[in-house]
């Protein structure tokens, strides 16, 4: 099995595509009638040439987020950071039965949400999203978070069993049960991907190391938030979405090498 995530990975919005020419990208999100995120040709063409039954895509996104986007060859995604899965863009019963076990271990969306309610109104804060009653996230204004902020915040999550991951613009707050590397796990446990191991990795985000780390092999891209956060292996020469392309050749060329004689 190979695994990727989506966003600011193999996925770039349209401000971080640089110089490239449009002739050479694919748009594959369209959002509010803009073209909003792309790939390149070549990376399309990588994608597209997998065997569908190799790559697992994992996202924070909600199953409705990832079904607006045009993807190639993929059966499953794991959507909100592993707590649902999409197989051939239909919810699979057995893994939501699965999470909602999962969740039932820590304090409910609904009531987590409560008791951070006050902590919305710190004027560094825009909003508190609910992603599908599954997880949360504050929307940052970009102004200085203070620290007595963070610390409540802390406090709050540890008591009810979530964890907080701060992401660029936003603060991520989840149980500390839904993680895509379980998500992961559970589909080689249940036989649902070919394989007993994840072979190779990709993703950007601190809500991608246990993925990563889960890999035999795994790839970051340049400039990513987690090469500043922790991260001590492999980096894409390029940024943006030539780095996209890059992870996506790289994905191939792992998944050329794992793929079974027929």
């Amino acid at each position: 099995m190979i695994a990727s995530d989506i966003d600011r990975t193999l996925l770039w919005s349209h401000k971080r595509v640089g110089d490239v020419p449009l002739d050479q990208l694919a748009c594959l999100e369209v959002l509010d009638g803009r073209d909003w995120a792309y790939v390149t040709r070549r990376a399309w063409d990588a994608l597209a040439a997998l065997d569908p039954d190799a790559l697992v895509l994992c996202t924070t996104r909600t199953p409705a987020q990832v079904l607006r986007l045009t993807l190639p060859a993929y059966r499953r995604v794991l959507c909100l950071n592993g707590g649902a899965l999409l197989v051939d863009g239909v919810p699979d019963p057995d893994h939501a039965r699965a999470t909602e076990a999962l969740l039932a271990q820590r304090r409910p969306m609904a009531g987590f949400a409560e008791r951070v309610a006050h902590l919305v109104a710190a004027p560094h804060v825009r909003s508190l999203r609910d992603a599908d009653g599954t997880f949360a996230y504050f929307l940052l204004t970009g102004d200085p978070v203070e620290a007595a902020w963070v610390e409540e915040l802390e406090a709050i999550a540890a008591e009810d069993g979530w964890r907080l991951t701060h992401e660029q613009t936003k603060v991520y707050a989840m149980p500390d049960t839904l993680t895509k590397e379980a998500g992961l796990a559970r589909l080689l446990e249940t036989g649902e991907v070919a394989g007993d191991e994840l072979v190779a990795a990709a993703g950007d985000s601190r809500l991608d190391e246990g993925m990563l780390r889960m890999a035999r092999h795994a790839l970051v891209p340049r400039g990513a938030y987690l090469e500043s956060h922790g991260w001590d292996g492999a980096l894409t020469e390029a940024t943006g979405v030539l780095a996209g392309e890059e992870i996506a050749l790289w994905l191939a060329d792992h998944a050329d090498r794992v793929a079974p004689v027929r």
